[in-house]
């Protein structure tokens, strides 16, 4: 886990607190970014990167241009979709189909501290407003799948992608488990997962299990229901269901970000809010959804009388079936990949 402070925070057992203002934490309003990041192929399955390069300097501007209008409409959170900076390489996600853009990609990945960074960092602190933005992450000559929450006074929060999706891992390195953290902030208890984590329990049962009352669920893009270009790891049908579950089993709210079809879900997994990708993205480039979050904040943080529970747990390993061989295989191994070797 990395915390990484601009101004004070306070690391608790229970979760990670930070930053504290005065605004009413009663409501909540989260602005949903469905806009595409800058050069990224359009219409949503368009998949055709011919003459394309990837540009984080653009995408920054876009993203604090988008930051400042949800502000300007009340949000008290942005979430930005999977790879948002500087745009996830939809149809060449391997070393291999993405090798004429790699260069440019690690090139264009945000590095923490960067004058990038700072000014997302500056921008959360001058609208007041926590951001979640989802990143390819450069740090020590290799790349990752990151999230982070910036909050209003400048603190912030950054976690890797444990296991990248399929071809995904040949490009970026995998995260840690220590990421698999839960924020407690004046408005509740913020879990934060991306894309295919939430089909996978070795992602979603330790956050599940620290009581989230909302959880900012990021996926790359989406096109709409039935539709026939889509791939079924790409098609809405797939990832909603997963997005629908993991709201159940967390009995919490979830954001779906995403490039075109964008939601928020209750608790129970159903639709609140929905924009869908047939909608233009340059008039509607954000989706807002507000709910009450009074009484949050003092969420316990756990619990030992759940499905998401210390309990539970032990009892899945002790009913572990005995012929199946208890070890460790290469696939659990955390796999590193330099990119000076991509």
């Amino acid at each position: 886990m990395r915390v990484l402070p601009i101004t004070c925070f306070f690391l608790g057992a229970a979760g990670t607190i930070l930053a504290f203002r005065s605004p009413d934490y009663s409501n909540l309003t989260v602005a949903i970014v469905r806009a595409e990041p800058v050069n990224f192929p359009m219409p949503i399955l368009n998949k055709n990167w011919t003459g394309v390069e990837f540009d984080l300097n653009a995408t920054v501007a876009k993203g604090l241009k988008l930051i400042g209008e949800a502000a300007d409409n009340g949000a008290n959170l942005v979430v930005f979709p999977e790879l948002w900076f500087p745009g996830y390489p939809t149809g060449m996600a391997d070393n291999v189909t993405m090798k004429p853009w790699l260069s440019n990609y690690v090139e264009n990945s945000l590095e923490l501290n960067s004058t990038h960074w700072k000014a997302l960092v500056k921008a959360a602190m001058k609208y007041e407003t926590y951001i979640a933005p989802a990143f390819s992450h450069r740090e020590n000559g290799n790349i990752y799948m990151g999230q982070a929450l910036i909050t209003p006074t400048g603190s912030f929060f950054v976690r890797h992608k444990l296991r990248p999706s399929g071809g995904e891992r040949t490009i970026w390195s995998d995260g840690v488990t220590s990421d698999l953290q839960v924020i407690a902030t004046p408005y509740g208890r913020w879990g934060i997962l991306e894309c295919w984590e939430h089909f996978h329990p070795a992602m979603t049962f330790n956050v599940q299990a620290q009581a989230e009352t909302l959880h900012l669920a990021s996926w790359p893009y989406t096109p709409d229901a039935a539709d026939p270009q889509a791939e079924p790891f790409e098609s809405l049908e797939i990832n909603l269901a997963a997005a629908r579950v993991y709201a159940v089993n967390s009995n919490a709210p979830l954001v779906f970000a995403s490039v075109g079809n964008a939601r928020f879900l209750d608790a129970q997994g159903l639709d609140l809010s929905v924009v869908e990708a047939k909608t233009s993205t340059e008039e509607q480039p954000l989706l807002y959804h507000s709910f009450n979050t009074s009484g949050l904040a003092e969420t316990v943080p756990y619990t030992t009388e759940g499905e998401q529970s210390w309990g539970i747990l032990q009892q899945i390993y002790d009913s572990f079936p005995n012929y199946i061989p208890k070890i460790v295989g290469t696939f659990v191994q955390r796999r590193v990949n330099p990119t000076s070797n991509l």
